[in-house]
């Protein structure tokens, strides 16, 4: 009987050897992370290039109001903004395509229950720009209202965020950065 007790001892401590050996195999060192200093200018520009990529990827044109908006999100420094497509923006903000000439626009976490939202729209004309204006005034009620028994954050920021218009461009911007993504939208449309 003792030898079939160490013949069945032995017989474990291979199998437990080899389990633990199997689980080793493809075991590496982890490395050293490499470091490189990077200028602001090159951050910058590495930024707005990886934003065109991502709104191209995303299905959307690459245009003027993307370029103005890729430059909001990186001025802001925005990091983990994700473009809206076409769709979001009937489905979400209720806008029809024949009112828009041209848009962008991108949804970022932010501290409290609602992304944040920076919106960019050029109407086809100024009966359109209202009914824009109109539209991005309800989403930003809907907010303060859904925010309002539960995130005093959120509230407090949809109240502080109005709609920001200027000839047939409106913008929404429901953010912790709106004073400063109004006036990059401001200079932007000015300059």
């Amino acid at each position: 009987m003792n030898t079939k007790r160490i013949l069945s001892v032995t017989v474990a401590l291979l199998l437990l050897m080899l389990a633990l050996a199997g689980c080793g195999c493809g075991a590496e060192e982890a490395a050293e992370p490499e470091t490189t200093e990077v200028t602001e200018t090159e951050a910058t520009e590495s930024a707005e290039t990886e934003a065109t990529e991502s709104a191209e990827t995303a299905g959307v044109e690459a245009t003027g109001l993307s370029v103005l908006a890729n430059r909001m999100i990186n001025d802001a420094g925005i990091t983990d903004a994700i473009p809206v497509s076409a769709d979001a923006l009937a489905a979400v903000y209720g806008l029809d395509a024949s009112q828009i000439a041209d848009a962008a626009g991108y949804n970022a976490s932010a501290s409290g229950a609602f992304p944040q939202e920076i919106i960019l729209v050029k109407a086809v004309d100024s009966d359109a720009a209202a009914s824009v204006a109109q539209a991005f005034t309800d989403r930003l009620s809907n907010i303060a209202a859904q925010a309002e028994s539960y995130d005093p954050d959120s509230l407090a920021l949809a109240q502080k965020c109005q709609v920001v218009t200027n000839g047939d461009y409106v913008g929404l911007f429901f953010s912790d950065h709106y004073d400063q993504l109004v006036e990059i939208f401001q200079n932007g449309l000015n300059g």
